[in-house]
């Protein structure tokens, strides 16, 4: 297994002077999709990840791109190591019959197909159409009402994960379910589950494969993003049905609008003691 960290050499220089040290820094490597369906080998994609999780990140991307509708149209999938120098790796995932219609007309859309690097959402593709939302699930809505007490847990949460502790390198994507107790509403913090990555679109394609996995698309639940939110993102939360974004980050205009359209509630600037609600 790879690992998700990797010791690195530096010079600090302050105003002692420079000191030989070594710093803890979180990896980035490519790995490369591959469809089998129909007796076809396709490359679908080539995305740069942090290793780790390549089985959530891989469902992810597919369900996401509306190549799959559920977990149970992936056949088989095999991880393959291609080469040991730049420990580029190869995701080979086995499709049923039935996801011949979605997967046509992604790849008419996607005609340079998805390469792309971890800081990109849409990066590679070729059409503006690619950008069309096709949302599979109806908005989930919530029913908490989002308080400060509850931004800051969400802080304190996103803060600890361990590959950020340790690295200060990585994005975390997380999603705290809602609970109900006798009849009243709350956010239940002590199951939240949380996924990191170099790329903040790859964390959050991890999260959403692995609730993809567990049969968890059906649940309410707030998706929790440690950086800035941007059109990508809210696509692949109102994919979900998910209904609430919160964000440490600024949200773009696009972002803003699209979670406008399909009734997301998109909160960002998420700070101690204020956050900002951009939806109305």
């Amino acid at each position: 297994m790879q690992s998700s960290t990797i010791k690195v050499n530096r010079k600090l220089v302050n105003q002692q002077g420079i000191a030989s040290k070594q710093d803890l820094i979180a990896v980035e490597e490519p790995l490369q999709v591959d469809l089998i369906h129909l007796g076809k080998d396709i490359t679908f994609t080539i995305t740069m990840r942090t290793p780790g999780q390549d089985k959530y990140l891989t469902y992810g991307i597919l369900f996401n791109e509306n190549v799959i509708l559920n977990a149970s149209d992936i056949l088989a999938l095999n991880t393959l190591e291609v080469n040991e120098v730049v420990k580029a790796n190869v995701v080979q995932v086995g499709l049923t019959a039935a996801c011949e219609k979605n997967l046509k007309s992604v790849l008419k859309i996607n005609h340079r197909r998805l390469v792309s690097h971890s800081g990109c959402g849409i990066c590679g593709k070729t059409s503006l159409t690619a950008l069309t939302l096709k949302v599979s699930r109806e908005n989930k809505n919530l029913m908490v009402d989002i308080s400060l007490e509850q931004i800051k847990k969400v802080r304190q949460l996103l803060s600890i994960q361990p590959l950020f502790s340790q690295t200060g390198g990585s994005h975390v994507a997380g999603i705290i379910y809602q609970r109900q107790q006798k009849g009243t509403f709350s956010l239940d913090f002590d199951n939240a589950k949380f996924f990191e990555d170099v790329g903040r679109h790859n964390a959050l394609d991890k999260l959403i494969g692995y609730e993809l996995l567990q049969h968890n698309l059906d649940k309410t639940g707030v998706i929790v993003l440690s950086g800035r939110i941007g059109f990508e993102l809210v696509q692949k939360v109102v994919m979900t049905g998910f209904s609430t974004i919160i964000a440490l980050g600024a949200p773009t205009s696009l972002a803003v609008e699209t979670a406008n359209q399909f009734g997301l509630t998109l909160i960002g600037f998420a700070k101690d003691n204020r956050f900002n609600i951009y939806t109305i």
